[in-house]
C-alpha cells in the first residue's frame, strides 16, 4: 500500500509564504503511524501577522518567537512527504505555501504527488452542500479542532480513511481513479 501524507499549514498573513504553523499525518498500510506538528518562526519579509490570522487559527507573533524556521521545519517533514502520496483538504492553498515557503527562503522545491481531499469529498458525499473541512468531519464523525494544524491534518487523512473504507479500496492511486480525483504534481 502506498503511503499517504496530510498535510496542513496555517499562515501568518496573506503571503503563502508566510508559514507559522505545520502539521502532518501519515497512514501507511491502512494505519496511521506518524504525526508532526511545528510552530514556525516565519521568515522575516513575511513575518507581519494579520488580525484576520491571529482569528483564524489563534497563533501570534508572540507564540513563534522561539519555533524553528521553516528551513528547519523543512528538514523534518520533508521525510514525511517524499515517497508519499500527499492530500490536504484545499490543496491548493497548502501546496501553494509549501512552493511559496520553500522558494522564499531557497529551498527547491521538492517533488511532490498530491490530491485534494475537498475534490475527494465532493465525489464521496455528493448529497452534502458543503465540503469544508469542519462540515466533512462533523459529517463523518471525526473529531477536529479546527485551524490546528495538526487536527486539521488528521482530518483530512481521515476523510481519506473513510473514503477506502466506504469503497472497499485500499491503495490511493486506485481509489482516487474509483472517485474520479484528479492527482497532481508540485515542481
Amino acid at each position: 500500500m502506498t503511503r499517504v501524507t496530510a498535510i496542513d499549514f496555517e499562515t501568518a498573513n496573506s503571503s503563502p509564504a508566510s508559514v507559522c504553523a505545520v502539521g502532518i499525518s501519515v497512514m501507511e498500510d491502512g494505519a496511521v503511524e506518524e504525526k508532526y506538528y511545528s510552530l514556525i518562526r516565519p521568515a522575516e519579509n513575511v513575518s507581519r501577522f494579520f488580525n484576520i490570522n491571529i482569528q483564524i487559527h489563534g497563533i501570534r507573533p508572540e507564540d513563534v518567537e522561539d519555533a524553528p524556521t521553516f528551513r528547519e521545519v523543512f528538514t523534518d517533514i520533508y521525510p514525511y512527504l517524499k515517497d508519499s502520496v500527499v492530500c490536504a483538504h484545499n490543496a491548493r492553498f497548502d501546496m501553494g505555501c509549501m512552493k511559496a515557503a520553500c522558494e522564499n527562503v531557497g529551498i527547491r522545491v521538492p517533488h511532490l504527488k498530491y490530491f485534494d481531499t475537498v475534490a475527494l469529498s465532493r465525489r464521496m458525499c455528493p448529497e452534502l452542500p458543503h465540503h469544508r473541512l469542519n462540515d466533512m468531519c462533523g459529517y463523518l464523525d471525526i473529531e477536529l479542532n479546527h485551524h490546528n494544524a495538526a487536527s486539521d491534518a488528521s482530518g483530512c487523512l481521515m476523510i481519506v480513511a473513510h473514503a477506502m473504507n466506504r469503497a472497499g479500496c485500499y491503495e490511493i492511486e486506485e481509489l482516487l481513479g474509483k472517485f474520479g480525483v484528479r492527482v497532481n504534481y508540485l515542481y
